[in-house]
C-alpha cells in the first residue's frame, strides 16, 4: 500500500479490475527500465480504492483469526480443566513416600 507518499508504484495501479496497461520505455540510454512510464486506462475502480478494501479485508481476516485462536485456546484449557475431574485418584492421595528410589 503506497497512497502515494513513496517513489514506488502500486501494484493495483496496474492491475486492478478493467485496467488496461501500456508501457512506455524511456527513450534515453541511461535511464534505468524499472522507471519506464506505464501508462493505464479504463479502470473500474481507482487504485486507492482497492488498495484501503485489500487492506480492510486483510484487517478481518486477522481479527477472525484471532478470535478463533482464542476459541481453540478457551476449548484446549476446558478439555484440560476436564481430566482433572475424571481421574479416580486425586492428587492428594499422592505424596513422596508412594515412591521409593531403591
Amino acid at each position: 500500500m503506497t497512497f502515494n507518499i513513496s517513489m514506488h508504484r502500486s501494484w493495483w495501479r496496474e492491475h486492478g479490475p478493467g485496467c488496461i496497461r501500456r508501457v512506455v520505455r524511456p527513450s534515453a540510454p541511461g535511464i534505468l527500465d524499472d522507471y519506464s512510464y506505464v501508462s493505464v486506462t479504463g479502470c473500474i475502480i481507482d487504485f486507492q480504492y482497492l488498495e484501503v478494501i485489500h487492506s480492510a479485508i486483510q484487517i478481518l481476516l486477522s481479527l477472525i483469526g484471532f478470535v478463533y485462536a482464542c476459541y481453540v485456546i478457551s476449548i484446549f484449557m476446558e478439555e484440560e480443566d476436564s481430566l482433572l475431574c475424571i481421574c479416580p485418584i486425586s492428587r492428594a492421595s499422592y505424596s513422596r513416600k508412594d515412591y521409593s528410589i531403591s
